[in-house]
């Protein structure tokens, strides 16, 4: 039964970070990043943005309670304001395909972009370590950091692979994809909701 539980949370928090982190919408902006890059340059950028990343996740997965703890908030609002955050790049999944905006005129620096956005926030956005911080309390700190691991190992897949992709499997559903994600995204933001509040007037 234990076991049986583990999986269980195992499987939710990955897909819960898999909506969040969103691998295939990102895609897109990786591409736009890098494409006229070299090879060897992409995969720089891919590697710099999924490790600063992870960092940043693995970090509030871990330090995650004595954040909550030193500033005073309570798991259950943390919860609240994780779903609330989560709301309006599930939007614009739905809505554009892409969690934010990104202006082609303004990609000089692929390197820095790697950090500034694809880093942060489209990967490890607001919305991505406040999730980080709820599973860590409510599932667990290796449960939390090993669904962590298995999206940023397809996110640095699906950069490897951005070329391929963009080749096989057009655009178009690259973004009706991530559309898809984003309907998953809303629900996972509404549920963080619904347990914040159940939790706080329990």
């Amino acid at each position: 039964m234990v076991e049986v539980t583990m999986n269980a949370d195992l499987a939710r928090a990955f897909i819960a970070f898999l909506a969040i982190v969103d691998p295939v919408g990102n895609v897109l902006v990786f591409y736009l990043i890098t494409r006229s890059l070299s090879r060897a340059y992409q995969l720089r950028v891919a590697a710099l943005a999924v490790a600063s990343a992870g960092a940043m996740l693995v970090l509030f997965s871990l330090a995650g309670r004595e954040v909550l703890g030193l500033l005073g908030i309570s798991g259950e609002s943390f919860r609240v304001a994780a779903g609330g955050l989560l709301l309006l790049p599930a939007y614009r999944l739905v809505a554009s395909g892409q969690p934010m905006e990104v202006d082609e005129s303004e990609v000089k620096d692929p390197e820095q972009l790697a950090l500034v956005p694809l880093a942060t926030p489209l990967m490890a956005g607001p919305g991505a370590l406040a999730t980080a911080i709820s599973f860590g309390e409510t599932l667990g700190r290796a449960t939390t950091i090993l669904a962590l691991g298995g999206v940023l190992a397809l996110s640095f897949a699906s950069f490897v692979a951005a070329g391929w992709l963009f080749t096989w499997l057009r655009p178009a559903l690259l973004q009706l994809l991530s559309r898809l994600v984003g309907i998953v995204l809303f629900a996972i933001a509404v549920e963080f909701i619904l347990d914040g509040l159940r939790a706080y007037f329990r």
